[in-house]
């Protein structure tokens, strides 16, 4: 059976460097950046890839955190269809793990990737956000913490585009993917 893998899409790169290692690959859906900004659009979305899987016969994986707003529970959403997801709350647990993600939060830190910079500038860009909606947001953080996960090259305008968009400090921390390939691993397994 062929397995699908419904996945936020701040994984994309990160996902396709751990599957390149992967001889059984699944199909893989990425959902578009406004299941972020708008908890319709991720039951919606969610909804059509379910249902194309199912429609094949496939097994089912979310590759969503348990905390990612839709207009029901994430966890809901993967029981009703059979599924299975991870148990970390969000994408950046699936980056770090729980114990590491709940510490480097504990000083008022955002923890991002540069998925999620691009993600807050198109959505701004298509008007699903204003410049507003992302200081208000983002702006009572006392610092942003940019996770370089080595997949990309970090771009210096780009950084500096969103320092000036939201006016808060962004501080780099150079991260394996060691945790998000055991992710990976567990949740195709699992199937």
């Amino acid at each position: 059976m062929k397995h699908h893998l419904i996945s936020c899409p701040i994984f994309a790169k990160e996902l396709d460097v751990v599957l390149a290692e992967i001889s059984n690959k699944p199909v893989v859906h990425l959902m578009d950046y406004a299941v972020h900004i708008s908890a319709e659009s991720m039951q919606k979305e969610l909804s059509q890839a379910i249902k194309t899987a199912q429609g094949k016969g496939a097994a089912i994986t979310l590759l969503v955190g348990q905390d990612c707003q839709a207009q029901q529970p994430i966890n809901h959403i993967a029981n009703s269809c059979c599924g299975t997801m991870p148990q970390e709350l969000n994408c950046i647990e699936m980056l770090l793990g729980q114990k590491k993600t709940k510490e480097l939060q504990e000083s008022r830190t955002s923890i991002m990737t540069p998925a999620w910079f691009k993600m807050i500038k198109s959505s701004i860009d298509q008007g699903l956000w204003t410049v507003e909606d992302a200081r208000i947001n983002l702006g009572w953080y006392d610092q942003i913490l940019l996770l370089d996960t080595g997949v990309e090259a970090l771009d210096e305008a780009m950084i500096m585009e969103f320092f000036e968009l939201i006016q808060v400090p962004i501080d780099i921390l150079p991260i394996t993917l060691d945790h998000f390939k055991r992710v990976i691993h567990k949740l195709l397994s699992h199937s």
